[in-house]
């Protein structure tokens, strides 16, 4: 049967691989996921949802992400299929990987990452964030391939709606219009026009909410310290985040020290934009000091593991690196069960908090 499935993502096609990628993890994100109310961020995500109120009046419009709710809103009527939305997005964002680098391999190391694999386990807007960033970046590929405007007018309004969902488009922004100005010449920088009002179109809720709410409503909200901020306040909380970043970096590390000692790290043009994409990302996740900072990651993820998947790997390392995507957090599960948890992480009645962090898999988890 495993020869025989091999064998078809071998023969088959791009976009069925594709859809093979995004059906699979789907599936694998659905079975492993929380059911039922989650906990913090993901249970206010499902009360949101699920109870239909104005919440975008509630909270600062930065922590509304308008267009996730209103997606759950449009599919979602219980608590468990609230979280499905974000299993689907995360899935989608494998498929997006995939296309990108047209790397089966690598898109299922990626898939298998532990806080991709955690994110949509739960209810959470960072799978969708992720599925923008993925299909942002190939049409940005794309145009860097051959130059046509049609996908840079796409990326472009692409990353305006994304806005909608989530404040990290803005640090995508000024790299496209860089990308523009270097490639822009003549008549074409008079297409700056047009695509900022393609940009505009895709961002209005957004616009709407910044002439409206203020800037510090829509950028920061309660977050303007942390957004600003460049030492943690809890070293021992920041330490915790980082250690759990590090299980979903292993891999692209791991490429990265071979390619180093064998001397097989390719470059072209379109890398270079990568590596300033992950530069951008990589600065604001590692001081954005809040509690649930690993989650932020996904992104600055996204692109070390674009990178990575640029080096060919041997048939033992591939197999060896999806193995310990599963095996590392087993392993800090157990180490982290044998530890007293902090206090400002047990806070949560009937959640096993060792099981909660250290395994992407959310079902069952309980004391």
């Amino acid at each position: 049967m495993l020869r025989q499935i091999r064998q078809y993502l071998s023969s088959s096609r791009p976009l069925e691989r594709f859809l093979a990628l995004v059906v699979g993890f789907s599936v694998l994100y659905a079975l492993t996921a929380q059911r039922g109310v989650g906990w913090g961020d993901s249970a206010e995500f499902q009360s949101w949802v699920l109870d239909r109120s104005d919440w975008i009046c509630g909270p600062h419009f930065s922590n509304a992400h308008p267009l996730y709710v209103a997606f759950c809103r449009l599919v979602a009527s219980t608590p468990f299929q609230v979280t499905l939305v974000s299993s689907f997005f995360g899935a989608l964002s494998v498929g997006g990987f995939f296309l990108c680098t047209r790397c089966l391999g690598f898109s299922v190391i990626f898939g298998l990452s532990h806080m991709l694999w955690w994110n949509s386990c739960l209810a959470e807007v960072q799978t969708m964030n992720l599925a923008f960033t993925a299909f942002e970046t190939l049409l940005l590929l794309k145009f860097l391939a051959d130059g046509r405007w049609r996908w840079f007018a796409a990326l472009v309004l692409l990353n305006g709606v994304h806005l909608e969902v989530h404040n990290f488009a803005l640090l995508a922004a000024p790299l496209y219009a860089a990308v523009f100005f270097s490639r822009a010449r003549g008549w074409q920088l008079a297409l700056s026009v047009p695509l900022a009002a393609l940009w505009g179109l895709g961002a209005c809720g957004w616009l709407w909410a910044f002439a409206t709410r203020g800037a510090a409503d829509v950028l920061v909200g309660d977050y303007g310290a942390k957004v600003a901020g460049f030492l943690p306040s809890n070293l021992v909380l920041t330490s915790f985040n980082f250690a759990l970043a590090a299980m979903s970096f292993f891999a692209p590390v791991a490429v990265a020290w071979w390619s180093r000692r064998e001397g097989k790290m390719p470059a072209d043009r379109a890398s270079g934009w990568v590596w300033a994409l992950l530069a951008v990302n990589f600065l604001f996740f590692v001081r954005y000091f809040v509690p649930d900072q690993a989650t932020f990651l996904l992104p600055t993820l996204f692109f070390a593991c674009l990178l990575a998947s640029r080096i060919e790997l041997q048939p033992n390392r591939l197999a060896a690196l999806i193995a310990l995507q599963v095996l590392l957090p087993l392993m800090a599960w157990q180490t982290l069960a044998c530890l007293p948890m902090p206090d400002w992480k047990v806070r949560h009645e009937g959640r096993n908090d060792a099981a909660y962090f250290a395994l992407p898999w959310k079902v069952g988890i309980a004391r």
